[in-house]
């Protein structure tokens, strides 16, 4: 069974159609990149995914059921924005156990997870620290703890390392594709980036116009474009 199931969604923005009869699947544990230029459509088919913009027709599926209609609380979807989107009065450990809270679990679990995440993206040192007080690479650190303290069977990362300088843009990228093998989760990831999507995929869709133009391995987009 796919982790993901997009089937022939469409989007219109009043008169405007955004996404054009998009179909794709993924199984459980593939990273897949959305690349495309700006205008593309590949946030906006991000955002249905994660329930923040409903699309207008077509199904999206995860692990089988049928979320197309859900509210994005109702999904089992963490999403990392390019903003980092942290709470400016609220410690790091407060924002990496926001959404756990915000899901009524226990204060003994929350505290386990928040020290599991700050372990594994070595930012424990930062947890009494506010954002205002942060690096960019921290903080987009943080907003990534955020996702995974929450396990969720997929994560959406948009565009999250567009603010960073190009060092510390490769020192992430490294870091991203070592936390995914680590861990073996599914990841959807938009970028329009083309060396982030050759280096971090396990499939690519490349698309354009609303559209995918092509899907599949790195190597096969590179070697055999459309």
């Amino acid at each position: 069974m796919s982790a993901l199931e997009i089937d022939n969604v469409c989007k219109d923005f009043g008169s405007t159609r955004v996404l054009e009869e998009v179909s794709l699947a993924i199984d459980s544990g593939e990273f897949l990149i959305l690349v495309g230029p700006s205008g593309c459509g590949k946030s906006t088919l991000m955002n249905a995914i994660a329930g923040l913009e409903p699309v207008t027709s077509g199904r999206i599926k995860v692990g089988g059921d049928d979320i197309t209609w859900r509210t994005p609380a109702e999904r089992d979807i963490a999403m990392v924005f390019q903003s980092y989107a942290l709470y400016p009065s609220m410690t790091v450990h407060g924002n990496i156990a926001f959404g756990l809270e915000m899901r009524k679990v226990p204060k003994a679990e929350r505290d386990a997870a928040v020290e599991r995440v700050a372990d594994l993206l070595q930012i424990s040192h930062l947890l009494n620290r506010k954002p205002s007080q942060l690096s960019g690479g921290q903080r987009q650190r943080v907003a990534m703890g955020r996702a995974l303290a929450r396990e969720p069977q997929i994560y959406l990362f948009d565009e999250p390392l567009s603010n960073l300088d190009a060092k510390l843009r490769v020192e992430m990228r490294t870091e991203i594709k070592k936390l995914h093998q680590r861990l073996g989760t599914t990841i959807v990831y938009v970028t329009h980036d083309q060396i982030e999507a050759m280096t971090l995929a396990d499939s690519i869709a490349v698309m354009r116009d609303g559209r995918i133009l092509q899907l599949g391995t790195p190597d096969e987009v590179y070697n055999d474009p459309v």
